[in-house]
C-alpha cells in the first residue's frame, strides 16, 4: 500500500490558493481602478447638476436685478420723482396709482417672492408693492452696497434675505441722503430654499449657501452641524468651482461647490461617498463571497482528485525511478482505480520484458560502446605534427636550439598524453597540463597568442573524457585567432552549477555571424554524418556518450568579439569508464 505524502497535497492546496490570490489581487486592482473611475465621473456629474442648478438661480435672481434696472427708467417712475416739480402738468394722484400698479406687477410676475419699496429721502414718502412695508432708512447713513447684499433675520425682524439698492441719480451710491430717488428690491431666502429642496429630491445629499465672513443659508432638512464641518474643510476660491472628496469622522463625502456670480456666495452640495458607490461594493461581497465558495469546492475537488490520481501516479513514478537506478525487479501490485491498475499490469510486464533484454544485451552495449569512444577519440588532426616538426627542422636550420629544445620537450609531453589508450577517461589538472603543452607549443611558432585558466579547485580532480578541451582550443586558434591580426587571447573557465558541470572556452578572434553560429551549432547536433564526423561534431557524440542527451556543446558569441564554446556537462552519475589495453 503507498503511504501518504501529505506534502503533495500540501503543494496542490498552496498552487489553488496561489491562483485565487492573484485573482483576489488583480480583482483589487481592478476594483480601485473601477472606482476611480466610477468616482470621477460622479464627481464630474455633481459639479454639472450644481453648476446648472447655480446657473437657475442665478438667473431668477439677474431676473430680478433686471426688473430693478428698468424700473429706474421708467417714464413714470420719472414722473413719480419729480411730481412735486410738475404737479401744474400730471395727476399726482393718478401717477402714484400708477406707480403702485407697476410695482405690483413686477412683483407678481416674477416666480420668486419680492418686494419693492421707493423711497425719497427729501420728503420721506414711500411707496411699496405692499403697502405694509417700509424702507430702512439706516441705509442712509453709509453708501449703498453695490449689488445684492445679505440681510440676517435679525436685522430684518423676519425672515433673512437678499436685498438690491438702487439711486436716482445712479452716481449719488456714495452719499444715499442726497438722492431723489431711492429703490430698494427684498427677496427671502426661502426662494432659493425651495429651489434647493426640489434639487435634493432627485440627487442625494444636502445643498446649502456658504459665504466665509457671513455662513451658511441652509434648507429645512439640512444638518447644521455637518455643513460647518464641511465649509470647515471646504478652501473657498472666488470664482472657482470644485469637487473632491473630504474625509470625515462619519466617512467620505463628495462635496462640489459652484460660486454665484449673482450674489457672491457659494452653492455647496456635499453626500457621503458609500452612498454613491453601494452598489459596486454591493458587487463585491459578491465576487467575494462566490470565490470563499469556489476556494472550498477546489479544495474539495483536489483532495479526491490527490486520492484518486495522485497517488497512483506518485507510485508509479516511484516505481519508474527504481528502474531507473536499476533494480529491475520492481513490480506493482497494488490495486486503484481500474485505468491505473491496467497501467500498473503494463508497467509489470514492460519491467520483465526489460530485464531480460539487460541481461542479454548490456554488457556487450558497454562493450561496443567503449570501441566508439576510442574511435573518435583517434579521429584527432595529424596535421598538427607536420607542422610542429616543420617548425623544429627550420629553427634546427638557423641554429636556435632553444626553441628546438623547447618545441620538443612540450611536442613530446604532448603526444605521450594523447597516444595513451589505457584508459578513456582523465582528470581535468591532466587535460589542463596538455593545454599547457598545446599552448607552449603554437606560442612557439605564432608569438602571439595569451591565455588565462580560472578553474574551481574542487574540479581538478574531476573524471572527464581524454582529449575533450584541445580540440576547441584548437579551433580558437586556426579558426578564430589566426583570421584576425594582432594579439590573440584564450580564455579557459570552469564551473560547477549545482549538478551540471560547465567548461568553457572564449577567445577574441574573428568570431561568426547569429546565422553562421546558428548553422553551426545545427551541424553539430546531428545524430550521424556520412563523412564519420570529425571536430566540434566527434566532442558533442562523446558528451552525449559518456553524460546522456541533456549534455553537449553551446555556442555563443564572445563579448572580446570572437566565440564562446562551452562544454556543458550534466554530471548525475559517474561515467562508465572501461579499461581496455589499446
Amino acid at each position: 500500500m503507498v503511504a501518504w505524502r501529505p506534502n503533495l497535497f500540501i503543494k496542490m492546496v498552496a498552487i489553488l490558493l496561489s491562483l485565487i490570490a492573484a485573482t483576489l489581487l488583480f480583482y483589487g486592482l481592478s476594483y480601485r481602478k473601477d472606482v476611480g473611475v466610477i468616482t470621477s465621473q460622479i464627481k464630474t456629474t455633481d459639479l454639472n447638476h450644481l453648476q446648472f442648478l447655480t446657473q437657475q438661480m442665478d438667473n431668477n435672481i439677474n431676473q430680478l436685478a433686471g426688473s430693478m434696472y428698468a424700473l429706474q427708467r421708467d417714464p413714470t417712475i420719472r414722473d413719480y420723482e419729480q411730481i412735486t416739480q410738475l404737479g401744474h402738468l400730471i395727476d399726482p394722484a393718478q401717477t402714484i396709482m400708477t406707480v403702485l400698479e407697476k410695482l405690483s406687477l413686477q412683483t407678481s410676475s416674477s416666480t420668486w417672492e419680492n418686494r419693492i419699496v421707493l423711497y425719497k429721502p427729501f420728503s420721506g414718502e414711500t411707496l411699496g408693492s405692499d403697502s405694509s412695508l417700509s424702507f430702512d432708512v439706516s441705509v442712509l447713513e453709509k453708501p449703498l452696497p453695490a449689488g445684492w447684499e445679505y440681510i440676517s433675520e435679525a436685522r430684518t425682524g423676519t425672515e433673512a434675505g437678499f436685498r438690491l439698492l438702487l439711486s436716482d441719480p445712479a452716481q449719488e451710491t456714495s452719499t444715499p441722503g442726497e438722492a431723489k430717488l431711492l429703490m430698494s428690491m427684498y427677496f427671502p431666502v426661502s426662494n432659493i430654499e425651495r429651489m434647493f429642496e426640489a434639487f435634493q429630491s432627485q440627487n442625494k445629499g444636502d445643498t446649502f449657501l456658504f459665504h466665509p465672513s457671513l455662513g451658511v443659508i441652509l434648507s429645512r432638512k439640512t444638518d447644521r452641524d455637518m455643513a460647518e464641518r464641511i465649509t470647515g474643510a471646504l478652501k473657498f476660491a472666488a470664482g472657482q468651482s470644485s469637487s473632491d472628496i473630504f474625509n470625515l469622522e462619519e466617512g467620505s463625502f463628495l462635496v462640489s461647490s459652484v460660486p454665484s456670480s449673482a450674489i457672491n456666495w457659494k452653492v455647496v452640495h456635499y453626500s457621503p461617498l458609500k452612498q454613491i458607490l453601494q452598489p459596486i461594493r454591493s458587487s463585491r461581497y459578491f465576487f467575494l463571497t462566490g470565490s470563499a465558495v469556489l476556494l472550498v469546492m477546489s479544495l474539495i475537488f483536489s483532495l479526491q482528485l490527490y486520492r484518486q490520481v495522485q497517488r497512483p501516479v506518485s507510485l508509479l513514478l516511484r516505481s519508474l525511478n527504481r528502474m531507473k537506478e536499476g533494480r529491475w525487479s520492481t513490480r506493482i501490485y497494488t490495486k486503484t482505480n481500474p485505468e491505473f491498475t491496467m497501467l500498473n499490469r503494463e508497467f509489470n510486464d514492460m519491467a520483465e520484458k526489460i530485464q531480460l533484454l539487460i541481461e542479454q544485451v548490456y554488457l556487450e552495449q558497454l562493450r561496443a560502446k567503449d570501441a566508439h569512444l576510442k574511435q573518435l577519440q583517434s579521429q584527432i588532426n595529424p596535421h598538427f605534427l607536420y607542422n610542429c616538426l616543420f617548425f623544429i627542422k627550420s629553427k634546427a636550420a638557423i641554429g636556435d636550439t632553444d626553441s628546438v629544445e623547447a618545441m620538443a620537450l612540450n611536442l613530446g609531453e604532448y603526444y605521450r598524453y594523447i597516444t595513451r589508450v589505457d584508459h578513456s577517461l582523465t582528470t581535468l589538472q591532466d587535460e589542463l597540463k596538455l593545454l599547457e603543452n598545446y599552448l607552449k607549443i603554437q606560442n612557439l611558432r605564432k608569438q602571439r597568442i595569451r591565455y588565462d585558466m580560472d578553474i574551481q579547485g574542487e574540479l581538478l580532480d574531476l573524471q572527464i573524457p581524454r582529449l575533450l578541451i584541445q580540440p576547441l582550443v584548437e579551433n580558437s586558434i586556426i579558426h578564430g585567432i589566426e583570421r584576425k591580426i594582432g594579439q590573440g587571447f584564450i580564455r579557459i573557465t570552469a564551473r560547477r552549477i549545482r549538478e551540471v558541470i560547465q567548461i568553457t572556452v572564449e577567445d577574441n578572434g574573428a568570431g561568426m555571424t547569429a546565422e553562421a553560429i546558428a548553422a553551426l551549432q545545427e551541424r553539430i547536433s546531428e545524430t550521424a554524418r556520412e563523412d564519420g564526423g570529425c571536430g566540434l561534431w566527434n566532442i558533442q557524440q562523446r558528451l552525449k556518450s559518456y553524460y546522456g542527451e541533456a549534455s553537449g556543446l553551446q555556442i555563443a558569441p564572445s563579448p572580446e568579439g570572437g566565440l564562446t564554446t562551452t562544454l556543458r556537462m550534466e554530471k548525475k552519475e559517474e561515467p562508465y569508464a572501461p579499461n581496455s589495453a589499446g
